[in-house]
C-alpha cells in the first residue's frame, strides 16, 4: 500500500465526543471537530476540542512522509515527533512541552476511534482518553 492509499482510509471530517481520565482520578468529557486531509507530500490533522469545564484547544498537525509508511510530525514548521500508517491503524508522538504525547487513530466502520495518552496534564498527572468520531464528510487532497 502506498502513503497516498494509507492516508485516504482516514481522511475527512469527523465530529464526535471522547472522555479523559488521570492518574489522580478525574474524568471530564469534551466535544471534537476535526479534519484529516491528504496533501502532496503528506497530510494534516486539524482539531479542536471543547472541553466540560469551557476550555478550547485547536491544534493543527502536518505529517510528511519520510519513508514507507512512516511521517514527521510537525507544528508550525518544527519537527515534533514520528508516526506511522498501516492497514486503517494510524499511530504517532510529540513532544509538547516537557510532556510525551501519543495518539492512535483506528479506522471503523463509520468514523474512527481515537485513543491516546500523555505523561503531564496541565495539573502534572498522567492523562489518558478515548474518543468516538463519526465521518460526517468524506476526505479531499489540499
Amino acid at each position: 500500500m502506498n502513503e497516498s492509499s494509507a492516508i485516504e482510509t482516514f481522511a475527512g471530517t469527523y465530529e464526535g465526543e471522547g472522555s479523559w481520565h488521570d492518574s489522580a482520578g478525574k474524568v471530564s468529557g469534551y466535544r471534537i471537530q476535526q479534519t484529516i486531509l491528504a496533501t502532496a507530500d503528506g497530510f494534516e490533522v486539524v482539531f479542536k476540542h471543547d472541553f466540560d469545564d469551557g476550555t478550547v484547544v485547536n491544534a493543527r498537525f502536518t505529517m510528511t512522509w519520510i519513508a514507507s509508511n512512516i511521517f514527521r510530525v510537525d507544528v508550525s514548521g518544527s519537527a515534533i515527533g514520528n508516526g506511522y500508517v498501516f492497514d486503517g491503524y494510524c499511530h504517532y508522538h510529540i513532544k509538547a512541552g516537557e510532556a510525551f504525547v501519543e495518539a492512535s487513530y483506528r479506522s471503523s466502520a463509520d468514523g474512527l476511534e481515537v485513543f491516546g495518552s500523555s505523561t503531564k496534564n496541565a495539573e502534572g498527572n498522567y492523562i489518558a482518553w478515548k474518543e468516538i468520531l463519526r465521518r460526517t464528510k468524506m476526505g479531499s487532497e489540499i
